[in-house]
């Protein structure tokens, strides 16, 4: 099958945020069965991350039968944004869909257009290519049901006028979802509960679960590093705002009550873009350590990992690499949202201050529940998470689109 990819950001390398690492296997497992060609627009928040574009292109065509990346403007990208923004606002449409178009890719898609089977657009967000792509079964992927996710960024923002701004977002992305998810061919979620919500939205929608995933062979603890009890781990890149709001509120709600209660407790806070809240504290017991290509020695080293996630949406890949490594959990409701984990069984709930300083108290002072914790884990993401049991399932709905044949219109 002949298949053409469409990306809102560079898949490589397959490190950092969680969607990068679910479109890069994902994308692996494609190319091994198909002949998939990609095409990407490259943020200018690539740029500030000094990704090499011309190395991922290569390493991309590597992986691929081809792959062509296409940077958006890097130039006054804050002012840009605000002013497509603002012009998304005029117009009554989403603003994701002029921030994400480059004119140059638009033609190579249009010039494309009938030499495909199928193509897979990796998010909503790239419906300025829509019209390009018309006549093809279409594979829509959602790594979060973005509407969803913005609606409840909104309801966290304590600015009235952000609140109002994000509002108006979350509405045209409802709109967008609405219209577009029924013309696909199949759309991709990556939980039960995802599926649920776009259901809600487009009850015309054909929906499939394709989980995210990790790999098992790649994230297993050091045995020769011993995790220390009183260490946490978070790791994500606070570039995206539900992780952001997440460190943030442990720096500002969280951590305070921790330290009250055990001054000897460390916490190490791994990915780019640590928020203000974090870094003014000037704790030495905190451990800011910006973006690690390699987080696995820092995440053996402790023996509990923590997500004081407020905002949901999709389900966190982080989660499931912590839980490859058989560390012992302690999440919030929303942080393991869509995984179907089982309070005490593959994590301890917490969502509150109290709840957190109470959980992460048991796991220090009981080895054996951080035993059964992370072993139970460990299995979970076995059985469930693997990329190849993913990859098959992708593989599977590839199947389906191409014998559904429902064609994306304008």
């Amino acid at each position: 099958m002949r298949i053409l990819w469409l990306s809102h950001f560079v898949p490589w390398p397959p490190v950092g945020h969680g969607a990068l690492q679910r479109s890069y296997h994902l994308l692996r497992v494609a190319a091994a069965r198909h002949e998939v060609h990609l095409l990407a627009v490259a943020p200018p928040s690539a740029a500030a991350a000094d990704l090499d574009l011309a190395a991922a292109t290569i390493a991309l065509r590597h992986l691929t039968a081809g792959a062509d990346i296409y940077p958006l403007p890097p130039d006054r990208r804050h002012l840009r944004r605000m002013g497509l923004l603002l012009r998304g606002i005029a117009r009554g449409e989403s603003h994701w869909e002029r921030w994400f178009r480059a004119p140059t890719m638009d033609d190579r898609v249009r010039e494309l257009r009938g030499r495909f089977d199928l193509v897979h657009v990796d998010s909503v967000v790239l419906a300025a290519y829509r019209a390009s792509v018309a006549g093809t079964p279409a594979v829509l992927n959602h790594h979060n049901i973005e509407s969803a996710l913005v609606r409840l960024r909104s309801d966290t923002a304590r600015n009235g006028v952000t609140r109002a701004v994000l509002r108006h977002e979350a509405s045209k992305l409802e709109a967008l979802e609405r219209d577009w998810a029924p013309r696909a061919a199949v759309n991709l979620v990556v939980s039960e509960l995802d599926g649920e919500r776009l259901r809600g939205l487009a009850p015309a929608a054909k929906i499939e679960v394709v989980p995210n995933g990790v790999d098992t062979e790649y994230f297993r603890a050091d045995p020769g590093i011993r995790a220390e009890p009183s260490t946490l781990v978070f790791a994500g890149g606070m570039d995206w705002y539900p992780n952001r709001d997440a460190v943030a509120h442990f720096a500002r709600d969280i951590w305070p009550r921790l330290v009250a209660t055990n001054t000897s407790r460390r916490v190490l806070v791994i990915g780019r873009s640590p928020p203000s809240e974090l870094t003014e504290l000037r704790d030495s017991r905190i451990q800011v350590l910006g973006f690690v290509p390699d987080v696995r020695s820092l995440v053996s080293r402790a023996a509990i990992y923590i997500c004081p996630m407020r905002i949901g949406g999709g389900t966190r890949l982080k989660i499931l690499d912590a839980l490859s490594m058989s560390r012992a959990l302690v999440s919030t409701d929303l942080g393991v949202e869509g995984l179907d984990l089982t309070p005490e069984v593959h994590f301890l709930r917490a969502n509150t201050p109290e709840e957190f300083d109470r959980q992460i108290t048991r796991l220090e002072g009981d080895e054996a529940l951080r035993l059964r914790l992370g072993q139970a884990g460990r299995a979970l993401v076995e059985q469930r998470f693997s990329w190849t049991v993913v990859g098959q399932r992708l593989l599977e709905t590839y199947e389906q689109a191409a014998v559904h044949g429902a064609l994306v219109s304008r």
